[in-house]
Formats: structure tokens, C-alpha cells, sequence
């Protein structure tokens, strides 16, 4: 079975997502919580710093700037906020090439990435891609952790739940190393030939994140 496996920010989307998903998400749920944005922006620098986890920031946001919502409404909020961000920041052609040569090679597509789940089926679902590992939100937490680094690949292994596989990864993250590295084919994303040379003695492909 070959697998193919992307990562959402940076990789098949130009641009991150959160921060502009929970601007998005907060103008059209809670508009008087935009006035809390700078209160976001200095709970990312304690992140930077080394105060709490990327889990801890995540739940801490989500509450932030947009209280207890329901699932639904999230969901909702989810496909319209992939709408908008697409057309703001686009796809990045080199990877969606990948993923079609993917699809008619017969491969199943997966979307791997840390954003939430509630969201993230969205872009996948513009691609046409039916599975999503992503970070799972409840209400209120975030069930086992966010879905970065070793955390992904224990979950791509659930998902695969013993199934032998030939997998191609596509991450612009060195944080994903874990996965890419036991990935048949890796393919790094970036703009900067420091990382391209790093991810090439890796022995990772590299595509350009200008193209």
C-alpha cells in the first residue's frame, strides 16, 4: 500500500493557519475578543521562551479568543475560513503537483498536521482528500496532545494500525523529522537554501515554498 502523507501549513497552504483561523473564527463568532489579539501575541512569546508547551498554547488560545463554542459552529467556521484563506494565501503549486501525481499513482492521501481537526478536514476535503490526522479539540481540551513532531507519527501509526506501507511525507517542519525520517520518500519545503542544505544532508528532497 503507498501512502501519501502532507502536512497543511507551509506545505499545501502558503501560510500558517491558527492565528489567522482564530482572528477569522473570533470576527464572526465574538468580535469584542479581537481586542485580545495583543494578549495572544504575547502568550506566543512566552511559548518562544520556553514558559509552556505548544498544547498548553493552543488551549489557551482557543479559549482566549473564542470562549466554549460548539463543535458544529467550529466546523462551520472551519469551511469558511478555508475559503478565505486559500484565496488570501494560495496553494503551493510544487506540492499540490505532488499530491496529484500522488492520486494517479493510486496512493491514499492523508493530511498530517497540528492544525485542528475541525478545520483542517476543510482544506483537505478542497483537495479531495478524505483522511485527516490532526489535532483534536473537544470543548475545551485538547485530546492526547497536540498532533506535532513525535506526536504525529505515533499518530500516523495509530491510523495505520499495522497496515505495511510505503509512505511519502511532504513537511516544510523539521520538527516533523520523526516521521520524515522513517518516511520511504521525504520531501522538505522551503524557501531557505540553510534548511534545503540541512534537509539535503538529511537526505530529504527539497521543494521550493516559491513555487
Amino acid at each position: 500500500m503507498k501512502v501519501a502523507i502532507y502536512d497543511l501549513d507551509k506545505t499545501l497552504v502558503r501560510r500558517a493557519t491558527f492565528t489567522p483561523f482564530l482572528a477569522f473564527a473570533a470576527r464572526r463568532i465574538a468580535p469584542w475578543r479581537l481586542a485580545l489579539l495583543p494578549v495572544w501575541v504575547l502568550m506566543m512569546i512566552g511559548y518562544r521562551i520556553g514558559l509552556y508547551d505548544r498544547t498548553a498554547l493552543k488551549t489557551a488560545g482557543m479559549k482566549l479568543m473564542l470562549g466554549r463554542q460548539d463543535l458544529a459552529r467550529l466546523e462551520d467556521v472551519g469551511r469558511e475560513f478555508a475559503d478565505h484563506h486559500v484565496a488570501r494565501a494560495g496553494w503551493l503549486p510544487g506540492v499540490l503537483a505532488l499530491v496529484q501525481q500522488d492520486r494517479e499513482a493510486g496512493a491514499q492521501l492523508v493530511v498530517a498536521t497540528a492544525a485542528f481537526e475541525f478545520y483542517a478536514r476543510a482544506f483537505a476535503s478542497k483537495l479531495g482528500i478524505g483522511h485527516v490526522i490532526a489535532t483534536r479539540w473537544d470543548g475545551s481540551q485538547i485530546p492526547g496532545g497536540n498532533c506535532y513532531g513525535a506526536n504525529k507519527r505515533e499518530r500516523v501509526r495509530d491510523w495505520l494500525d499495522g497496515r505495511k506501507a510505503e509512505i511519502r511525507f511532504v513537511s516544510d517542519s523539521f520538527a516533523d523529522e520523526p516521521l520524515l525520517s522513517e518516511a520511504e520518500e521525504a520531501f522538505f519545503v522551503t524557501t531557505s537554501a540553510r534548511k534545503a542544505a540541512r534537509a539535503e544532508a538529511k537526505g530529504w528532497r527539497v521543494i521550493s515554498g516559491e513555487n
